[in-house]
């Protein structure tokens, strides 16, 4: 079988992104062609990624949310998506929409907040992972901007695979950097802990399910929450995320054989891990052998 395996960040050569996404790439990669399949890999989002979509069965893309719904559209036609659907994407994409919608199916997440005087994580409405996240001592009513509840508690992640069924993987903790600039508390996502243990851990992958579920995602995709009271979900990543650079190394299973499965067979009830691996986005580059 032949994989297309396009990420943005190295085709665009945005180099504050490309260490992460050439460590996404190689760890798919590798366990694509462990699973017997030839993997394919563009020079650019336009030209090279149509043409090949022509020559190969199947596709994954990695890209910015707010962009990877129009780079799915554009080849979901030529060959299959192994990923979440260019609708789904939209709607995840649009952090507002997302929101309303777990909160409509009982999902919990942290409210929109309007009213002055209520602790705020701003983000921007349609972004990409912990980019322009702030916390702030009341909501910032700017376009382009949504601000949610705070909610003190643990940063983890949860690691799915979306087909007939949705399939855990790993509950994980995220390496979360605060940092002030100008007066301002930013937030930063610094890699993973990936699996990691928990007292709430069933409760967790229970929310994240419901979430995958309602949403529509496919193949593989995370689900960040804060746990606080209970877990909240706070973000949905419709795709590979970096976690997957810790899968590839904990995982009994191969991920490139759970991902076709779920779109071809049957996916199994559970899978199993075999210690754990933390890494930063300093392990990373420092790891990274195309860096200057």
């Amino acid at each position: 079988m032949k994989i297309l395996l396009a990420e943005y960040s190295i085709c665009a050569g945005l180099q504050a992104l490309a260490v992460e996404g050439r460590a996404m790439l190689d760890a798919l990669k590798r366990s694509f062609e462990m699973a017997g399949c030839t993997v394919s890999i563009p020079e650019d989002f336009q030209d090279s990624l149509r043409k090949l979509s022509k020559e190969c069965d199947c596709f994954l893309l990695i890209a910015p949310d707010d962009m990877l719904d129009r780079y799915t559209a554009m080849i979901e036609g030529r060959c299959i998506n192994l990923g979440s659907s260019a609708k789904v994407t939209r709607l995840c994409a649009d952090k507002q929409e997302t929101t309303e919608l777990l909160l409509y199916n009982g999902i919990p997440a942290p409210r929109i907040v309007h009213e002055k005087g209520v602790k705020c994580v701003v983000k921007p409405r349609y972004g990409c992972g912990s980019e322009g996240i702030f916390i702030s001592p009341g909501p910032v009513e700017r376009d382009g901007l949504i601000s949610t509840e705070y909610i003190e508690g643990e940063h983890l992640s949860v690691s799915l695979i979306g087909g007939n069924t949705v399939l855990p993987l790993t509950l994980n903790r995220q390496h979360i950097r605060r940092y002030e600039s100008s007066g301002v508390s930013y937030l930063d996502y610094d890699g993973n802990e990936v699996p990691c243990n928990h007292d709430a851990k069933d409760e967790i992958i229970g929310v994240a399910c419901r979430a995958g579920k309602v949403l529509g995602c496919r193949g593989l995709f995370g689900i960040d929450i804060v746990y606080g009271d209970r877990p909240y979900v706070v973000d949905v990543n419709p795709r590979p995320t970096t976690a997957v650079i810790a899968l590839s190394r904990v995982l009994e299973d191969n991920i490139a054989e759970l991902i076709l499965k779920a779109r071809f067979g049957t996916l199994p009830e559970k899978v199993k891990t075999r210690g754990s691996y933390s890494f930063t986005k300093k392990d990373l580059r420092l790891h990274d052998d195309t860096r200057p």
